[in-house]
């Protein structure tokens, strides 16, 4: 929804990592983890219509085959401003043309993602899990992330690593599951204080990659 900066609610809190406005110094420690001098580029969102969310492995490769280009791998990174930085594994596309674009839809509306190239990442057919570094030293933080990569290894041990789509889980593993949901609910109200407010110079969460003060959109 367009809006004025005006109409910008100070009370208004940013619950899930945005796009980035620019690299700062705990997103630069993380592209050096990954990609040592890497310089990410933001990439336009257009998503493919009535297609799966968040399925950038299959959809760039189909893309390939039916128009050409190539599937280029790399992260996206996220950020919670003041709270920790993200890299999620993803493709795009590289077009006939040269233009990179980001054809998987998405969950929430993201306008464009700050996409790291990553020449030595490889994708074979099982998941990857995101990386995430805390940018406080905060105990509640750190064991908020942690619960993330617990879900993950539940969700992907054995041969779950190379399934895709909903997993059921029953008996033990489905009350490790819970037990794991239950720490990261604990974890989040100690995290809740830190996460940050609408403001001028915040990246907008339409995921537009600009700051709050001068981008076109604005959540309410």
């Amino acid at each position: 929804m367009k809006s004025s900066n005006s109409n910008v609610s100070p009370l208004s809190i940013i619950w899930k990592p945005v796009t980035p406005a620019g690299v700062g110094t705990s997103l630069h420690a993380l592209i050096e983890e990954l990609v040592p001098s890497g310089q990410p580029v933001y990439v336009d969102v257009v998503p493919l219509k009535n297609a799966s969310a968040n399925d950038c492995f299959i959809h760039v490769p189909e893309r390939v085959q039916a128009e050409g280009g190539s599937q280029v791998l790399g992260w996206s990174l996220w950020e919670l401003p003041g709270v920790f930085v993200e890299a999620e594994a993803h493709s795009v596309w590289l077009s006939p043309i040269g233009e990179y674009l980001d054809i998987a839809p998405k969950n929430s509306e993201t306008a464009r993602v700050f996409f790291l190239l990553d020449p030595a990442l490889r994708y074979e057919d099982r998941q990857i899990n995101n990386v995430r570094r805390a940018v406080v030293q905060d105990p509640l933080v750190q064991a908020y992330l942690d619960t993330f990569t617990e879900e993950f290894e539940l969700l992907n041990r054995g041969d779950r690593v190379k399934q895709f789509g909903e997993i059921s889980l029953r008996d033990e593993e489905a009350e490790e599951y819970h037990v794991i949901q239950a720490r990261r609910a604990s974890a989040f109200l100690g995290v809740l204080p830190r996460l940050p407010q609408h403001g001028p110079y915040l990246p907008c969460p339409c995921g537009s990659g600009k700051k709050m003060k001068w981008c076109h959109k604005v959540w309410e």
